[in-house]
């Protein structure tokens, strides 16, 4: 199987299975819930300032919060921070904070790290995670709607392939 970086074992790694995933899902959600509520909070002072400074006239009893909520700007804004989270961390070491403590990584099928149009993919058919039911279905041979999607696979690594992997995706 060729990688980026040396293998530390010669044996093939086996999928990931729902339990796995779903428990990265769990705790990378709370990440992804924290970097879009500080994003919220960057925008949000941004846009006081732009008020402050005469930059920004807000309708008449409009609030702030609300002029967020409703701009199709900010709206994107968040979704770039989203996407950028998943694709920064799985273009560089195949993991995020809640894959690397459950032990996973995501590849394409040929043991490369994933392009960013593999990424892209991934993250538009994912259905918010509720792609991994996928796995469940006889004959995905535990692949996820966005692994068949995006030419993907997600495997167990183990602890000692786990400990060596740093955010560049070297072990």
């Amino acid at each position: 199987m060729a990688i980026d970086s040396p293998n530390l074992n010669t044996q093939p790694h086996p999928r990931a299975g729902f339990l796995r995933r779903f428990g990265a899902w769990v705790y990378d959600f709370l990440i992804v819930v924290a970097i879009l509520l500080l994003a919220t909070l960057i925008a949000l002072a941004v846009q006081a300032g732009a008020i402050e400074l005469g930059m920004l006239n807000l309708a008449e009893g409009l609030d702030p919060s609300e002029n967020l909520r409703t701009s199709l700007f900010f709206q994107a804004y968040l979704v770039f921070c989203l996407f950028g989270f998943f694709i920064w961390f799985w273009r560089r070491g195949g993991q995020t904070a809640g894959m690397k403590t459950w032990r996973i990584k995501i590849q394409s099928l040929n043991g490369q790290r994933l392009s960013r149009r593999q990424c892209i993919i991934r993250l538009l058919t994912c259905l918010l995670g509720v792609g991994n039911i996928f796995i469940l279905w006889p004959g995905t041979k535990k692949r996820s709607l966005q692994d068949l999607c995006s030419k993907s696979e997600v495997i167990v690594l183990s602890k000692e392939e786990n400990k060596h992997v740093n955010w560049k995706g070297y072990m």
